[in-house]
């Protein structure tokens, strides 16, 4: 590179004015650590609970925050420890449980190992509230169907919640980087009296 600034590119004048700190610390970057948010949703008149995004990608080490914007979800890794869940986490991978969230509260979560998690609200996965994060690439038990290892002995996993599964596409995910629920095909529309 020359020492001459009017002899720079524009491509090395970018590259050097963006790996700037000044230029960083302004948030004209994203930062490396940036923390990605998820809302647990009570959505009327569709009369559904969800996760927003539900089908989320994350690079390994990243921070999601989860908020509840009702009184009563929490978010639940299916994993054994939790209730008897099957294990739906990368092996090795710690559980995570925010326990039971009031309306504002929020739970961070930092996503260590790599491959496919799958959550649920406890007092909802009735409802079909379960969501998917990709760290890095899909991989592990999570891309295995639901049930995979039998229902005998486990935590059921509920109808509803098998239909939220079934439209969860884990290299969509990759693709997209964030996936919503397809309320037109999962929403529960109630008749008005």
């Amino acid at each position: 590179m020359s020492n001459n600034p009017s002899k720079w590119s524009r491509r090395t004048l970018l590259k050097t004015l963006t790996a700037s700190p000044l230029f960083l610390a302004h948030g004209l970057l994203p930062a490396q650590d940036e923390i990605l948010k998820v809302r647990v949703v009570l959505s009327y008149p569709m009369g559904m609970w969800y996760y927003e995004p539900f089908g989320l990608y994350v690079e390994k080490g990243q921070t999601v925050e989860f908020l509840a914007t009702r009184w009563g979800p929490t978010v639940t890794a299916f994993h054994p420890s939790n209730g008897n869940q099957e294990l739906r986490i990368p092996e090795g991978a710690e559980p995570f449980d925010s326990g039971l969230m009031s309306q504002g509260d929020t739970f961070r979560w930092t996503f260590d190992v790599e491959g496919t998690y799958d959550y649920f609200s406890k007092n909802h996965v009735g409802l079909g509230v379960v969501g998917r994060i990709i760290v890095g690439r899909p991989g592990g038990p999570g891309e295995k169907p639901p049930r995979y290892g039998g229902a005998q002995g486990r935590a059921p996993i509920f109808q509803r919640a098998m239909e939220f599964f079934a439209e969860i596409d884990s290299q969509e995910i990759v693709r997209l980087k964030k996936v919503f629920v397809p309320t037109d095909k999962l929403g529960r529309q109630y008749p008005e009296y």
